[in-house]
């Protein structure tokens, strides 16, 4: 029997107790795992609290509370709010926010149904390349979710137009492709998702930065109200790390972070857990909600 790295990084994660993971997608957006799976998986790393941070969807929070609650987790309310600027796609983490916030639930419904639009206007843009993909498949890969560019990306697999996933955003759907020019996506701006979190009483977080490499509008999201940035992230370099703490240490957000949590894979790279955020990113979160509600 073949010996599983995988399996001796959970062995090794599920000893510590003190650690969370505020970053990771369930079915309800791109991620591949139901809710509870996803629960279950966080558990057996370990992780003492998390947060399911779904594409403009909180849907998980009341999927999974009770359940979480069961497994012993602190499971907290999240969401990865789509914003963009000039050409750039932003993404506004948003913690500890009501869930039952009607601004909140009606803006979100609104960004899931641009991005049914959106997909269909990039189903048709394949067509018009000679790409026909069966567009009721790639909504039903959403399972009701939020439907995204991973999803058509799957869809361009398992129909063999590409060999990988991530041929499909390379040849079609990344962001500078040809496919994707002057496409209809229109979102809220960072300072609308920032405000928009605020107005429902959470804490909202500039999500991967170093992805985003918008190193131009942080000053300005500060002012919008950011109050954290995500530092403990997978992808970058300790220089990386280092300029967003001080950036954080400048302006006194919250340094957090996570795995952004997709797909199990056998090696375990990025599993919930794997970046071992301490405990005390989440008691800062709280300490900075109660401030600005004081």
């Amino acid at each position: 029997m073949k010996s599983s790295k995988f399996a001796s990084q959970v062995k090794e994660q599920a000893a510590t107790k003190d650690f969370v993971d505020l970053h990771m997608h369930s079915t309800f957006s791109d991620g591949a795992l139901h809710v509870r799976d996803l629960i279950d998986l966080c558990r057996v790393q370990g992780l003492s609290a998390i947060a399911i941070t779904d594409h403009d969807n909180i849907d998980s929070f009341e999927e999974g509370r009770e359940y979480a609650k069961d497994q012993g987790i602190e499971y907290i309310p999240g969401v990865e709010i789509s914003s963009s600027i000039g050409g750039s796609d932003i993404h506004i983490l948003g913690y500890l926010f009501d869930p039952t916030h009607l601004k909140l639930n009606r803006t979100l419904v609104d960004l899931r149904a641009r991005r049914v639009d959106r997909a269909r206007q990039i189903v048709d843009r394949l067509e018009g390349k000679g790409i026909s993909l069966n567009y009721d498949r790639v909504v039903a890969r959403a399972q009701g979710g939020s439907v995204g560019r991973a999803h058509i990306a799957a869809q361009l697999v398992e129909e063999e137009f590409v060999v990988t996933f991530q041929d499909a955003f390379t040849k079609y759907l990344g962001n500078d492709s040809s496919l994707m020019a002057d496409l209809d996506t229109v979102k809220l701006t960072p300072a609308e998702a920032i405000g928009l979190i605020l107005e429902a009483g959470g804490v909202p977080v500039l999500a991967h930065p170093s992805k985003t490499n918008r190193d131009d509008l942080l000053e300005m999201m500060v002012e919008a109200g950011l109050m954290g940035i995500e530092t403990y992230c997978h992808g970058q370099t300790q220089a990386t790390y280092q300029k967003y703490r001080t950036f954080a240490l400048k302006y006194n957000l919250i340094c957090t972070g996570g795995a952004d949590f997709h797909v199990k894979r056998y090696d375990g790279r990025n599993c919930p857990g794997s970046l071992r955020i301490p405990y005390k990113v989440l008691s800062s979160m709280k300490e900075a909600k109660e401030a600005k509600a004081a």
